[in-house]
């Protein structure tokens, strides 16, 4: 498929160097003139994998929560659970100021990194037992663990 794509556009610039209209280019290959401008301008800069198609995805998420404070949030409830403490999203907040990591994220974003986890163990964990259902999972998860109840 990628090669068709690569193929059209080549056609497209091979016609546009050999001095057809734009119009006429556009109209017999059903495109824009301002994709022909787009791989027009690409081949003109001479980079050798001009027709190759780019990917549009961010190379950095800048506003996304450093995997620290993730892994901090996740320890912090299993703690708090641990000891019988309320573990919500408020709590876990709160905490976290308390011992003076920053930044502090909002509670919906604690919300979102617990759930994150919890989807994540119970990706992991959903194949090793049939009996084991999601509910019990999360209360393995969540009650104190004793020394013969260990989640994996």
């Amino acid at each position: 498929m990628a090669q068709a794509h690569e193929q059209r556009r080549q056609r497209a610039i091979d016609r546009y160097l050999a001095g057809d209209p734009i119009e006429d280019i556009c109209r017999d290959l059903a495109c824009s003139k301002s994709w022909l401008y787009k791989w027009r301008d690409r081949y003109l800069a001479t980079d050798p994998f001009w027709s190759a198609a780019r990917s549009r995805r961010p190379r950095t998420t800048p506003t996304k929560t450093p995997q620290r404070i993730a892994q901090v949030v996740v320890a912090l409830r299993q703690t708090l659970a641990q000891h019988g403490k309320d573990c919500g999203a408020a709590a876990i907040q709160q905490a976290l100021a308390q011992q003076g990591i920053e930044p502090v994220p909002s509670q919906r974003t604690i919300y979102r990194l617990l759930h994150r986890s919890a989807k994540e163990v119970t990706s992991i964990n959903h194949h090793l037992h049939p009996s084991i259902s999601k509910q019990k999972l999360l209360l393995v998860l969540t009650e104190p663990q004793s020394q013969g109840n260990m989640a994996t």
